[in-house]
């Protein structure tokens, strides 16, 4: 599966796959705005494109992957689909006649975080349709006759792009990706141009005098670097914090499995919270109407009781679990963007706090800048803690603590942790 953006062409018309698109939750204009702009300054995109409808959403792109004015082929298909089948839910495939697969993926009117994408082959692109129909029911589907899917529709984008009356395609603003912030834009491509004459001139001028000074600058840069690795030398980086604590799912299956040994229901106390942190399990309950004290010790003879008799709990210590995995972190952009797609796709509550980048350390020499930054996140309202846990795991992740109250006969969780990602 591709993740980067790419950029397709029809008739000398640019259009974009890949974006990353998220629900707007404003309902003014004003409220979308600030949201874009806090969505794109977190996870560092700098173009936009909005899908109006009953729930509105944004699509969004990195200028370095695509060009300023391309059109989004998601919205394109999510409109006319609309427009054509009335489809608010749906799931659209179709060759893009290179060789690479267009798929794009829609529930309730809103484009999914992971439903705009480009595949290198049909292969890829017909096994994320059947992984996506093995996880729910589609009320439309749009693919190829020959995959023999029974009540799917062979639809080419193509067919969908709008067109004149002479057969030119026919554009929307809409379409377009644009800037985030749309002065910044405006200022940025006339400060260019401003610049590019005066670093003509300057280059002009400058070009005598640079020769006369390389020489003298290109032994000052290799003393420099002399020096710098004779300092480097003599420094030692300190240790990687993530390499002393277990793995997230090791954690998550310790607490799970002492969880399971302890007794849950005693008699007429019901649960008031599960929690699962450093190397231990404490488990609260609270009485119900006839709820004895003296019951409940007959039960767990080990359970503390409350000063004031309203609570009582169990602590157990979890089993050693390994550490020393000192794994590559990525960069936290790319970090962000898996784990907000993953926590949307569940229906997690998500949040991070910003990153922090820790405190330089003594070496041998003298202080050494650390190779990481840590952000704290958390997941709430979780009712499926493995499939959640594996969908935001990766390199550098780890779980601390998981805090669990009983409501409508299951367990709703909450996990916290650290993600440790390249400075």
């Amino acid at each position: 599966m591709e993740n980067e953006a790419q950029v397709f062409d029809i008739n000398g018309v640019k259009f974009a796959l890949g974006l990353f698109w998220q629900p707007l939750g404003g309902s003014a204009s004003a409220e979308r705005k600030k949201e874009i702009r806090a969505l794109a300054e977190e996870l560092s995109y700098d173009l936009v494109v909005i899908r109006h409808g009953s729930t509105h959403c944004a699509g969004f792109a990195k200028t370095k992957k695509i060009s300023y004015g391309t059109f989004s082929a998601a919205a394109i298909v999510s409109k006319s689909l609309e427009l054509e089948y009335q489809a608010k839910e749906f799931v659209f495939v179709a060759p893009l006649g290179d060789g690479r697969w267009m798929y794009f993926a829609q529930r309730d009117g809103v484009i999914l975080p992971d439903g705009d994408m480009c595949f290198a082959s049909e292969d890829a692109a017909r096994s994320q349709l059947m992984e996506h129909m093995n996880i729910g029911e589609w009320a439309n589907i749009f693919a190829p006759a020959v995959w023999g899917i029974k009540g799917a529709i062979d639809k080419s984008f193509s067919e969908l792009v709008p067109r004149k009356r002479n057969g030119r395609i026919k554009s929307h603003g809409w379409w377009r990706l644009l800037p985030v912030q749309r002065s910044k834009a405006a200022i940025s491509m006339y400060s260019k141009k401003i610049a590019g004459i005066c670093f003509g001139l300057i280059i002009i001028g400058g070009a005598l005098w640079y020769l006369r000074q390389w020489n003298a600058e290109n032994d000052a840069r290799e003393a420099l670097k002399a020096s710098i690795q004779s300092s480097q030398s003599s420094q030692v980086q300190p240790e990687h914090p993530w390499k002393s604590m277990p793995l997230a799912v090791d954690f998550m299956h310790a607490c799970m499995e002492m969880i399971n040994q302890q007794t849950l229901f005693p008699g007429n106390w019901g649960i008031s919270t599960v929690e699962c942190s450093g190397e231990n399990v404490k488990i609260s309950w609270a009485p119900k109407t006839g709820g004895w004290i003296k019951h409940l010790s007959e039960i767990l003879p080990e359970a503390s009781i409350a000063q004031d008799g309203s609570s009582a709990s169990v602590t157990a210590n979890i089993k050693k679990l390994r550490t020393g995995f000192d794994e590559i972190v990525l960069k936290e952009n790319d970090r962000l963007v898996n784990m907000y797609s993953a926590a949307q796709s569940f229906g997690v509550k998500f949040t991070v706090a910003p990153s922090v980048q820790a405190a330089s350390l003594p070496g041998q020499g003298p202080s050494v800048q650390p190779d990481y930054r840590q952000i704290t996140w958390k997941a709430e309202n979780v009712a499926f803690p493995d499939a959640v846990l594996a969908a935001l795991d990766g390199p550098g992740f780890r779980l601390q603590k998981m805090l669990a109250t009983w409501a409508n006969g299951q367990f709703i969780w909450m996990m916290e942790g650290s993600q440790y990602v390249q400075p």
